[in-house]
């Protein structure tokens, strides 16, 4: 988060932060979930005996327990394997799944993990292990929240300016997320399965076990927490996207889940249980905003001295963590047996009938690695890239909205509007408008927007959420030859949480 600052002056920041979820009392609290506290980001000793007593004494011990949630969006402790937004949910698992990277089946990396995962043999001691700490993880990001909520009220009084407006608002938002995505991830698809049994909906800092309840029960305290996130994070600085500032807690906000991330996520969060209208309205606000516009040319072209190429105007809400290099590295700039999309498949999805070879995605999201070999590079962190740049993982773009308006024009009838909203997407990505000739109904439309979930999300995990919720069919859609088992959308819970939770 602190990304004005030097390397030196972020471990001497970071020192001083009393992380929660290395508190004495917040362990205790958790074992009893079966889980233990998040993990840092920074690689620097954890400060686990400090009470939280003292850590909610003031307005700075509120900011570090925020800063502990972010921090756990990568690896908590008891969590995944192999980081949780910055792998598993994104360049991982999810990627896999989507058929991002054909050669996956075949690799060995994390003693098979990706290649069970992309046949989806959800049985495989790695690959239950690894579901297993996504939830775990997920949930014990949840524990945090909503201890820090039980004591925010109370100490109204002692935050400054608009900090208890936005530590409460990002953190009821953040739970919202939490629990979206484990909905996306444990629940049915929502055209099967609405009404099924999906996850808990924990708002409550306790040991008592909370119920199972319905995917659309959950989506709907989802769109709960989020409405009132909203109204707090309205009270706070929402004039601008800032940058670097004297003030740590307030700069990049665009590593928070700030105001317009909220609406985003509303509107991704209606769309997913059906609800259209209210999707639109928050995704045209997201557009309207002009906070995160659309590239005018190909910032992340080879010949530009700096490679944007995560387009970073366009991100509404991203993690920064330096694992994302490591991560990247480790994936696909080893020697031998780096994911890969090979020449064929890349020019499939970028360049056949409605796409074409000046896609700067197709252009500049695709590099030799160290080896020789064309692998994704999204993640690639060239030398002298700007620190602004560095070490950032998507969470919520705003070309998202744009096809989520477009999607939901489509569904009300007006394809013409909705195709207005897709061509400017493909506008700002270098390729030609679609005209309502070729697209003369909501069947084309959906089709084209499909297409563009697989060339926009590559490497970043959407593109499975897209499939699952639409419930396509995953054999044609990846065009995977494995056997796609029956269930293959829907993570088993937990063994333990079975147990604890019957």
């Amino acid at each position: 988060m602190y990304r004005n600052m030097s390397n030196q002056q972020i471990k001497q920041k970071s020192k001083k932060m009393a992380l929660l979820t290395y508190s004495r009392f917040f362990l205790l609290s958790l074992s009893l979930f079966g889980l233990t506290g998040c993990s840092k980001f920074l690689d620097l000793p954890p400060r686990d005996k400090f009470p939280q007593q003292t850590l909610f004494s003031d307005e700075q011990g509120f900011i570090d327990a925020l800063t502990g949630v972010y921090l756990g969006m990568d690896r908590p402790n008891n969590g995944p394997s192999q980081g949780l937004y910055t792998n598993d949910l994104s360049i991982g698992m999810l990627s896999v799944m989507a058929y991002n990277y054909t050669n996956a089946s075949t690799s060995a990396f994390s003693n098979g993990l990706y290649a069970n995962t992309s046949r989806y043999s959800y049985t495989d001691a790695g690959v239950k292990a690894e579901i297993a700490g996504i939830w775990s993880g997920m949930y014990n990001n949840i524990a945090n929240v909503n201890n820090l909520l039980l004591q925010i009220d109370n100490k109204k009084e002692i935050f400054t300016r608009d900090n208890y407006y936005r530590v409460k608002g990002e953190a009821l938002a953040l739970r919202a997320l939490f629990h979206f995505d484990l909905a996306r991830l444990y629940g049915q698809p929502p055209v099967t399965g609405a009404n099924e049994k999906s996850i808990p909906y924990i708002t409550t800092f306790n040991i008592t076990s909370t119920p199972f309840v319905s995917l659309n029960t959950a989506l709907d305290s989802c769109i709960s927490d989020l409405k009132k996130a909203k109204l707090l994070l309205a009270q706070t600085d929402t004039a601008a996207v800032k940058k670097g500032s004297y003030d740590l807690f307030s700069s990049y906000s665009q590593n928070h889940m700030n105001y317009w991330a909220t609406q985003s996520l509303l509107a991704r969060t209606y769309q997913y249980k059906g609800d259209f209208a209210n999707a639109l309205i928050s995704a045209q606000a997201v557009i309207g905003s002009g906070k995160f516009p659309l590239i005018t040319s190909n910032v992340a072209n080879i010949a530009n001295t700096t490679r944007d190429r995560l387009f970073s105007q366009e991100l509404v809400f991203a993690l920064y963590s330096t694992n994302v290099q490591k991560i990247n590295s480790a994936l696909f700039e080893i020697q031998t047996g780096a994911f890969q999309l090979p020449a064929a498949n890349k020019t499939a999805i970028y360049t056949t009938t409605t796409g074409s070879t000046t896609d700067y995605r197709y252009i500049s999201w695709f590099d030799n690695n160290n080896s020789g070999l064309n692998v994704p590079s999204k993640f690639f962190q060239n030398a002298g890239l700007p620190y602004l740049l560095q070490n950032i993982m998507p969470v919520i773009r705003v070309s998202e909205m744009y096809y989520i308006a477009a999607e939901c024009l489509g569904a009300k009838g007006d394809v013409p509007s909705g195709l207005s909203y897709l061509n400017k997407v493909r506008n700002a990505r270098g390729l030609n408008s679609l005209t309502s000739t070729a697209i003369p109904d909501e069947a084309n439309l959906s089709n084209e927007i499909m297409k563009e979930y697989k060339k926009e999300f590559i490497q970043e995990g959407q593109t499975f959420f897209y499939y699952k919720r639409l419930n396509k069919d995953l054999a044609l859609v990846t065009g995977t030859t494995a056997i796609v088992p029956v269930g293959a959308y829907v993570f088993p819970i937990p063994d333990k949480e079975v147990e604890y939770n019957h």
